[in-house]
């Protein structure tokens, strides 16, 4: 469940706890991810791109606007800019009805703080769902909870890279903080 001070608007969107992310606006760490990492990639060209956690949808638009609104999906429990790609869901009620492919996912949902296991449920999902050479974004095992994410996606025939060991010049606009606790993980082409 999540907690429930976590599953209100206010929470998320009325909360001086997030003006370090610009309250999830245009100087959200999130946006620097997607232009100077992920846009980097080679993600598959068959599947969808999704994020848990849409936020205000402000970074999320950058991948409808690189990717096609076509392809991408985000989820949350509200969807403050009216974003036609953003479907109002509990991500813990994710389950197999909503499979679907996944070229790209990125668990921003949520925080390790306030939500670990819905992160964690998140992930599993996107795991169950992600197409050979698909990626995962996330958190390493570096996390305020502790939980292995770097072990479950090796378990489950995922490549880890960390953010640190990128070239510098994917990472530079990033503060370290920011590097040292993430990943992407691209699953494997052979079973």
């Amino acid at each position: 469940m999540l907690k429930e001070d976590a599953s209100t608007f206010d929470f998320w969107f009325n909360n001086n706890e997030f003006d370090e992310h610009d309250q999830f606006g245009s100087n959200y760490y999130v946006n620097t991810f997607y232009k100077d990492i992920v846009f980097n990639l080679d993600i598959p060209k068959e599947g969808y791109i999704v994020v848990a956690g849409t936020a205000r949808g402000v970074s999320f638009d950058l991948l409808c606007e690189k990717y096609g609104r076509d392809r991408c999906i985000g989820f949350d429990l509200f969807n403050p800019s009216n974003h036609s790609n953003i479907r109002i869901k509990n991500c813990y009620e994710l389950g197999e009805k909503d499979n679907i492919p996944i070229a790209f996912a990125h668990n921003d949902i949520g925080s390790m703080v306030h939500t670990p296991d819905l992160k964690i449920h998140t992930h599993k999902w996107f795991i169950n769902n992600a197409v050979p050479g698909g990626i995962i974004l996330g958190n390493n095992n570096l996390n305020r909870a502790k939980f292995k994410f770097q072990d479950i996606m090796s378990e489950n025939n995922f490549t880890n890279y960390q953010f640190v060991d990128l070239p510098n010049n994917l990472t530079k606009n990033l503060p370290y903080s920011r590097i040292e606790g993430y990943m992407y993980s691209r699953k494997n082409e052979s079973t």
